[in-house]
């Protein structure tokens, strides 16, 4: 919930969401309801198919809720926009094409209507942030998936968007490189203190990013627990986090056990 006397920049109330798959409809969340502060780490936690990236399409404005609703500084989501940017977890975001600064440029181009020397201006100082300064020139083909994915986040940070929706981007990565992304990722968030929704089935990856933490029950997903971690909280805090949370979380992930599989 929001803190007394501050909106909450966004709020999801009540959604329910469906989809077809294979001619039947699947009724991927119900009745989901949270808030998100801004500068806030929100971690959408649960197991495979309990409607996590589910719910981060519908913030993004891909997907219409059959009930309930989504708003945006206090105005519904009709559908996507430039004031909310996807990270995926596959690495090929990027235009083949592209340079990296040129990758990150576009997105600028294309979602803001932002002039050219702008554009390269921003993509430059986003570029600078992730530390790939010497591969500005180089194309997606000659990056590691780590690189690839931290381009992916340079182009969201250049569009200065009011959320970033993050869908398990480090899922794929080998364990190091994984760790050292997440490292990354809270420096960033320490610079800028950006709003962030990360969705992940790793409990210990949600105690690690999340300042908050929402556990989502297997499908359909609904609202288990809501877990304050620490909303000021930076970069190397996970050892420091208190042992009760990560209990708090395994009872409610596993208060079924026979119908979870993480």
């Amino acid at each position: 919930m929001a803190t007394a006397g501050t909106a909450p920049l966004l709020a999801v109330d009540g959604v329910t969401l469906q989809y077809r798959m294979r001619g039947h409809l699947v009724t991927a969340t119900w009745r989901v309801s949270f808030q998100v502060r801004r500068s806030e780490r929100l971690v959408l936690l649960g197991p495979s198919g309990c409607g996590k990236s589910t719910l981060l399409k519908a913030v993004g404005g891909y997907l219409k809720p059959v009930e309930g609703s989504i708003t945006l500084d206090g105005k519904p989501v009709a559908g996507p926009g430039p004031d909310r940017v996807l990270v995926f977890q596959e690495f090929d975001q990027l235009l083949p094409w592209k340079t990296v600064r040129e990758n990150v440029a576009f997105g600028l181009a294309a979602g803001r209507g932002i002039g050219r020397q702008e554009a390269v201006e921003r993509a430059g100082e986003a570029i600078r942030k992730v530390h790939l300064e010497k591969f500005a020139d180089a194309y997606p083909h000659t990056l590691s998936g780590g690189m690839k994915q931290r381009v992916a986040i340079a182009r969201c940070l250049a569009m200065k968007p009011e959320i970033i929706l993050m869908d398990e981007p480090f899922a794929a990565l080998d364990a190091l490189t994984r760790q050292r992304m997440q490292d990354e990722l809270l420096e960033l968030w320490d610079q800028a203190r950006f709003t962030m929704i990360f969705v992940t089935h790793s409990i210990e990856e949600a105690l690690l990013l999340g300042s908050r933490i929402i556990v989502l029950s297997p499908h359909p997903g609904q609202v288990r627990e809501v877990l304050e971690v620490d909303p000021l909280a930076g970069p190397g805090r996970l050892n420091g986090a208190d042992p009760e949370i990560g209990e708090r979380i395994r009872r409610a992930l596993f208060r079924d056990a026979a119908e979870y599989v993480i």
